[in-house]
């Protein structure tokens, strides 16, 4: 195995406790509402400080890549996350936790910002496979946490030992990740023409609102979407975190086969089929709200079909030129924004209001996900016209990849 090849598995092991993270936060929110004697609306304030502390977090992960080694940054973000996350069940003040998970989301931001920028330096424009591979591993790390909390709910009847288990997990890729030296823009394998095009900016705020829209669909459903089955079926505690699971199961697959399909298929067919195919999940899942059934099927058909779209639309930003460590910093800036917005507003009115209005916002941020791509689509089709196109793959041509 090559010395890139080495790179990239170590990468895939760190992504893994960003899945952890991401998959833990809903299964756990009912525990973390009875140890701090709180309800879900006062719970939903996690979910802004979370993401506060994301965005803070993008807004210097940029710099420190471009002036310090990235992988011991990235060692000193791992180790931060694994004490984090081993302190999560022991809080019983919400604001204790609530500052708990603002320097968790820090420390996200730099894993986030980080690998997603280094494995783009690491591979250049042959990065398509190796970046749905890192995001498999997400996937992975989300599917894994909520098993881990059933288990840890039916045996225990607390968080404790799956959030130490968590913890161990977190802190297994900082022995190999020092030992290798981290990729630059400057040694990226792209051509000096892709380097030197300059991206319009309106291509990059179309890009921002894509993601600002993707990630707030995400983190809404993935967040509450435990909550939501034990209100809007007869589920209980454990049902919901395998429904959870499963959903996070799916996704997990999902990911992998387009590690393969991003081969075969372009970044513009993949993300339709991601778009269209999710929208009309969530119609279909508002459509069948009173059938429980559904709600498993409804969540697994959606799983697969918006697993591949954060790795995609991120392959999109590295065929539009959009790859300095500035412009990933403000998508997962944007994307955090999303992310915090859209669960708070479930919150707040998933006891005031029907449980099927978390279905309605998810499909909301969808909405805009699929006007943001259009406007990328026409807007790099008009591009091309008025210029000679680029030596790289075209935005919808087939990727040799």
């Amino acid at each position: 195995m090559d010395q890139k090849k080495k790179i990239t598995v170590v990468y895939y092991l760190a992504f893994i406790a960003l899945g952890l993270i991401t998959g833990m936060l809903g299964p756990s929110l009912p525990t973390f509402a009875k140890n701090t004697g709180t309800t879900f609306s006062q719970l939903s304030t996690l979910f802004i400080f979370s993401s506060l502390g994301f965005m803070s977090g993008a807004f210097i992960a940029g710099t420190l890549l471009k002036k310090f080694d990235g992988h011991k940054v990235i060692a000193v973000v791992l180790v931060l996350l694994a004490i984090g996350v081993a302190s999560l069940p022991l809080l019983q003040n919400l604001w204790l936790l609530i500052l708990i998970l603002f320097l968790l989301g820090i420390c996200q931001a730099h894993l986030d910002v980080g690998e997603n920028t280094l494995i783009m330096w690491l591979h250049g424009n042959q990065v398509a496979p190796y970046m749905n591979g890192l995001h498999f591993f997400f996937g992975l790390g989300s599917f894994i946490a909520p098993l881990l909390i059933a288990q840890s709910l039916r045996v225990n009847e607390n968080l404790n030992f799956a959030f130490w288990i968590m913890s161990a997990v977190i802190l297994i890729p900082v022995l190999f990740l020092l030992r290798f030296s981290p990729p630059t823009l400057e040694t990226s394998p792209r051509s000096k023409t892709a380097l030197s095009e300059k991206t319009p900016i309106a291509l990059i705020v179309f890009l921002l609102l894509f993601f600002l829209g993707y990630v707030g669909a995400e983190m809404t459903l993935g967040n509450w979407l435990f909550t939501y089955a034990t209100k809007v079926s007869t589920m209980d505690a454990e049902q919901a975190a395998y429904l959870t699971s499963i959903f996070w199961g799916v996704f997990t697959f999902s990911r992998l086969a387009a590690v393969f399909i991003s081969k075969k298929l372009s970044t513009t067919i993949m993300l339709t089929g991601n778009l269209v195919g999710g929208a009309v999940t969530l119609i279909l899942l508002i459509l069948f709200v009173n059938q429980p059934t559904f709600l498993w099927i409804g969540s697994v058909l959606h799983a697969l079909f918006i697993a591949s779209t954060f790795p995609t639309a991120m392959n999109l930003a590295e065929q539009i030129g959009a790859v300095s460590s500035r412009v990933t910093s403000l998508i997962f800036i944007v994307a955090s924004l999303g992310g915090m917005i859209s669960p708070w507003i479930a919150g707040q009115w998933i006891e005031s209001a029907t449980p099927v209005i978390i279905i309605w916002i998810v499909l909301a941020n969808f909405m805009i996900s699929i006007v943001m791509f259009g406007s990328i689509i026409v807007f790099q089709q008009r591009r091309k016209q008025k210029k000679p196109p680029l030596t790289e793959a075209p935005l919808t041509g087939n990727l040799n990849r």
